[in-house]
């Protein structure tokens, strides 16, 4: 299991030291910094990002989730954003073999399908506006 990531700075990259399985769950801890201001989560394998959480304020109030594989992005899911400025929130990305169960607050918001095997994640990086207290990582049954 891979050791927490504690006070996050963001925009930044995280190597994770153990490899991603089936049964982990991501658990991100952070608050919205800016009223109307975007912050992206991203689970990163090589050059390319097997998973990429958009919470974006600005334009509209929606979450984008995709993929980008190469240099092209892969078609874009969006769903209503359920967080607002200065908002605290618990984030959690649950693998499982075909698609990643991600739920904020414990609120259930996607099953994202895997587009890249989650075995080649190999970092978070954060960016945009967002005050990441802790990363951590559990196993669920």
């Amino acid at each position: 299991m891979a050791s927490p990531i504690l006070n996050p700075a963001t925009p930044g990259s995280y190597a994770l030291h153990s490899a991603v399985q089936s049964g982990l769950q991501i658990n991100f801890a952070g608050q919205v910094d800016h009223k109307k201001k975007d912050f992206a989560i991203n689970l990163v394998a090589g050059g390319n990002i097997a998973l990429h959480i958009n919470f974006r304020f600005e334009k509209t109030k929606t979450v984008a989730m995709n993929s980008q594989i190469g240099n092209g992005w892969g078609n874009e899911v969006r769903h209503d954003n359920p967080l607002h400025h200065d908002n605290t929130f618990e984030l959690q990305v649950r693998v499982y073999p075909g698609y990643f169960h991600v739920t904020v607050n414990g609120i259930l918001l996607a099953d994202f399908p895997h587009r890249l095997p989650y075995e080649s994640i190999q970092a978070i990086s954060l960016d945009g506006h967002v005050h990441m207290k802790a990363i951590t990582f559990t196993r669920f049954a």
